[in-house]
């Protein structure tokens, strides 16, 4: 439950000047999501479940990513996430909000582990908050991440009119945010089909890095692009739900933050010129020596913290 509480586009605003943004305002959140099974020793040492402790640790402890505005981290759960985990979660400082899971017969995701993936759906419900940062869990930051809430491309924005061009079914709210990075293998590789196309050619936004605004009007206009079978591809359930929704030849057209926040794998340039953070799964191989090394130094960290939180014992993120 909420508290009471490539490019020069892709740098946080007034950081060149020595200007610190004003992250003053509560109504702002990092999320995540966590699914998977209830077997209570699988569960703690579930890779995805270690990421997800790893990214609480980054962003509400680490001297070196921790927020400097104490940005609370929610975590997303579904019904099959042990309390065990749930309280582990807590306890480490995240705020574990159960959600619904959703889907629909013509829903059919690539893999098994991505059948709850459209509870991140659930996210647009968070109408706390004004702003929210999502990074699926498998993710390491490298460097804070605050500054992204005041970047030019999170500012909330009109809905375009309706015309026969880019008319869409369904109420749309007056004003809406999302703002995220390209998925360049998805556009080189699977360019959208000539006749059956969700999404503009070279427009293809990755949901595993992204910043939205929450709107329930916007949730419940999800919703009815499920109930709309083969409107898009189902391979990739929410994301290409949401490059349908958001393509930017429609009304509410997603904008790119710029490969500086994030990236889905990793390139060494951009990792030297400052790549914030990587979709990268830290159990996983970047095939990057450097990229590995800078993996294997987080986790390291991670593992002393969590070593003095409970008292020597690092053998939960030992696989």
């Amino acid at each position: 439950m909420p508290p009471n509480q490539e490019a020069e586009n892709s740098k946080p605003p007034n950081t060149e000047m020595g200007i610190e943004p004003d992250l003053s305002h509560p109504r702002y959140a990092f999320a995540t999501i966590l699914t998977g099974g209830s077997n209570r020793e699988a569960d703690l040492k579930d890779p995805y479940f270690i990421a997800t402790r790893l990214l609480t640790y980054q962003l509400l402890h680490s001297p070196q990513t921790r927020s400097s505005a104490d940005i609370p981290f929610l975590v997303l759960v579904t019904k099959d996430i042990s309390q065990d985990r749930r309280d582990l979660l807590s306890r480490d400082g995240a705020i574990v909000v159960p959600v619904e899971s959703f889907s629909r017969e013509w829903i059919h995701p690539k893999w098994e582990r991505w059948n709850d993936v459209l509870a991140k759906l659930n996210l647009w419900k968070l109408t706390e908050y004004e702003k929210i940062t999502f990074l699926d869990a498998d993710s390491v930051i490298f460097e804070q991440l605050d500054g992204i809430f005041t970047h030019p491309a999170t500012t909330i924005q009109k809905t375009r009119p309706s015309t026969p061009a880019v008319n869409m079914t369904g109420l749309l709210p007056d004003e809406y945010m999302i703002a995220g990075i390209h998925d360049t293998w998805v556009e080189v590789e699977l360019p959208p089909v000539p006749g059956k196309e969700f999404y503009a050619r070279d427009n293809y936004m990755n949901a595993g890095f992204f910043v939205y605004s929450p709107s329930e009007a916007i949730f419940n206009y999800y919703l009815t692009l499920l109930d709309q079978p083969e409107l898009f591809d189902p391979t990739y359930p929410e994301q290409n739900l949401l490059n349908y929704a958001h393509r930017v030849d429609g009304r509410m057209p997603w904008q790119d933050i710029g490969a500086g926040w994030s990236e889905k794998g990793g390139r060494p340039q951009n990792y030297e010129n400052g790549l914030k953070s990587l979709h990268q799964k830290w159990w996983s191989t970047s095939y990057d020596k450097a990229l590995d090394e800078r993996i294997a130094s987080v986790m390291a960290e991670f593992k002393d913290y969590l070593g003095k939180l409970e008292g020597g014992n690092t053998e939960i993120v030992s696989l």
